[in-house]
């Protein structure tokens, strides 16, 4: 009777609590859930035995394969290694255990019974996908400040020849301005005349775009190079700027853009007009843009998918909203529910991580915002990112 005591006090203390399964012919039965099942579980011995199917309903959808298996191998009376697997308390949390078992065999080597040592895992596997996160966001955090010097770095060697084409450019086109009455008196005089290989009355036009077209890219490069110097600078981590929401998008706008018309020609972008400033990080707020216009290109399938891009300023509810709209493939209502949590993708074949919108997820609520995610498969997404603004906000 001692030895007994002893025992089932070490086994209270290695286990949350114990079932047992009868077996028959290599059939179960009968099942037994010791009343430790209501801490762990929710339910009671009681439940159990009135619902036969309780113990399988309760296993997490995606964990049910598995603890299947795990059964059949038990009842086969082969040896079993233990499972970590999720289930479905009966308040509808999702708890994880680890279940041991243990086979009971006959004189002749039959399975006669089994016991289900059961173990609440649920804060340990909290610690350790928190230390996960931790430390993916830590190396995440490192390549991007090691892209960061890198960018700049490349940002400076483009700019410094891109500095010389801008002002020779200028100064051709000033010299082309000067030059052309004087070259439109002479054609006056003396009738046309050939001047880069091409007849002067054909030949003028283009050579004006042609000063204009160099004029515009350069700026344009000066632009990109700006803007992604800006981009890679070290975030502050401060949340008190004053934010213009326009001028972030048209940034993320700016960096994207090769993304942008690789994967459509049907971008449209709407800038509201008389947006407050919110305050915030507007360098984290990039980020969170960069990542919703990546989304909406990798979604599509055909260059016709229009994506749009818009802001505005809902009044009533005194938030500045950002909302990307696109025509890609659409997120499964299964993967919905899931999509915003760290390491959840759909794109993993395509290298995506999961930590793209968990990291803009957070970034919003950092600035006491909102994050609304609409999706249809096959018609395409919507993501509506929104910021209040205080009451004293002064209208730009």
């Amino acid at each position: 009777m001692e030895l007994e005591q002893r025992l089932e006090k070490l086994i209270n203390y290695l286990t949350d609590y114990i079932y047992t399964v009868t077996i028959k012919d290599g059939v179960a039965v009968n099942t037994f859930h010791g009343p430790g099942c209501v801490s762990v579980t929710g339910y009671t011995s009681d439940d159990y035995r009135k619902d036969p199917e309780l113990w399988y309903r309760m296993v997490h959808s995606k964990d049910r394969q598995k603890v299947l298996e795990q059964a059949k191998l038990a009842l086969s009376g082969l040896e079993v290694e233990p499972l970590e697997h999720r289930i479905i308390h009966s308040d509808g949390s999702v708890r994880w255990v680890k279940n041991k078992i243990v086979v009971t065999k006959d004189e002749s080597g039959s399975p006669i019974a089994y016991d289900g040592l059961i173990n609440d895992i649920t804060k340990l596997k909290k610690a350790e996908f928190a230390a996960k996160i931790r430390s993916r966001q830590l190396k995440q955090a490192d390549k991007m400040a090691s892209l960061g010097i890198l960018v700049s770095g490349i940002a400076h060697e483009i700019n410094n020849p891109n500095n010389f084409i801008l002002l020779n450019a200028q100064l051709f086109s000033k010299i082309w301005r000067d030059a052309t009455p004087v070259l439109d008196e002479y054609y006056k005089e003396n009738g046309d005349f050939v001047i880069a290989g091409m007849l002067y009355s054909r030949s003028k036009d283009k050579i004006s775009q042609s000063i204009e077209g160099i004029l515009a890219g350069s700026e344009r490069i000066k632009n990109i190079t700006k803007s992604l110097t800006e981009y890679a600078k070290a975030d502050s981590g401060n949340l008190n700027e004053q934010v213009d929401i326009n001028k972030v998008v048209e940034i993320a706008i700016l960096i994207t853009g090769n993304l942008i018309r690789k994967s459509t020609a049907n971008f449209k972008v709407y800038y509201g007009k008389n947006l407050p400033l919110i305050k915030g990080n507007a360098q984290q707020i990039e980020q969170v843009v960069i990542n919703l216009i990546t989304n909406a290109c990798q979604s599509l399938r055909k260059d016709s998918d229009e994506i749009k891009v818009s802001t505005y300023f809902n009044e009533e509810r005194r938030k500045v909203r950002i909302k990307i709209e696109d025509q890609g493939s659409g997120i499964e209502e299964r993967d919905l529910k899931y999509i915003l949590d760290p390491f959840f993708t759909t794109k993993r074949n395509m290298g995506g991580t999961g930590l793209g919108l968990s990291v803009s997820y957070n970034i919003i609520k950092s600035h006491n915002g909102s994050l609304i995610l609409k999706s249809e498969p096959g018609t395409g997404t919507m993501a509506r990112a929104s910021f209040p603004v205080s009451i004293d906000e002064n209208f730009i």
